[in-house]
């Protein structure tokens, strides 16, 4: 496994002299196994549009591009690059975008693809070139085919949050951000048994 960090930053992005040791795009990392030609991403963060950008001169291009998003929440600095990640506007393209299973009303794909609609953005979602495939997680083992496991783990964040543990020939990598030290983040009424006032 090769990791490249495409972006670290939180909230908001943040480019400029001031934040060139580490970048200035948000959340956005590349998992790339170099023996079977197989990429994962991990958020949609601004740093999304570089590693879209980048992978417009790989040779993956000639096959066809086929990789996986897995977001680890859909906080707006883990989605915000997503409409500008070349690959979903090239024909044939496929991609599989995973994402915690939220308990609001607005499903993986509406809260990720929403940000496409006229109201945000000049192309709307039906207008995408590349095939795209919205899978919700939970907490669970997943077997990504290839010999790539991963294992799924809720983080404590004030919405449905996801840490993730990658298995490959032995090398492990794990991804464990945006989680608080523990308080119930998501009872608000005091007379409730789960309210933690501290929250």
């Amino acid at each position: 496994m090769k990791i490249k960090f495409w972006g670290v930053r939180g909230s908001i992005p943040c480019p400029g002299p001031n934040t060139v040791k580490y970048g200035g795009n948000t959340s956005c990392l590349e998992i790339w196994f170099e023996d079977i030609e197989r990429l994962i991403i991990i958020d949609a963060g601004s740093g999304i549009r570089e590693l879209g950008n980048d992978i417009m001169t790989r040779e993956m291009v000639k096959s066809g591009i086929r990789t996986e998003i897995l977001l680890t929440h859909t906080h707006w600095d883990h989605i915000m690059g997503f409409p500008f990640f070349t690959p979903i506007y090239i024909p044939g393209a496929k991609l599989k975008v995973f994402g915690p299973v939220t308990y609001e009303n607005e499903t993986l794909e509406e809260t990720v693809g929403g940000q496409l609609t006229y109201r945000y953005f000049p192309v709307r979602q039906a207008e995408l070139a590349a095939e795209i495939e919205y899978i919700s997680l939970k907490e669970e083992k997943l077997d990504l085919g290839d010999g790539i496991n991963l294992i799924t783990k809720y983080l404590n964040h004030p919405v449905m949050c996801l840490g993730y543990r990658f298995e490959y020939k032995g090398k492990i990598f794990c991804t464990a951000y945006d989680t608080e030290p523990f308080q119930n983040v998501f009872y608000n009424d005091p007379k409730d048994p789960s309210y933690d006032e501290r929250g």
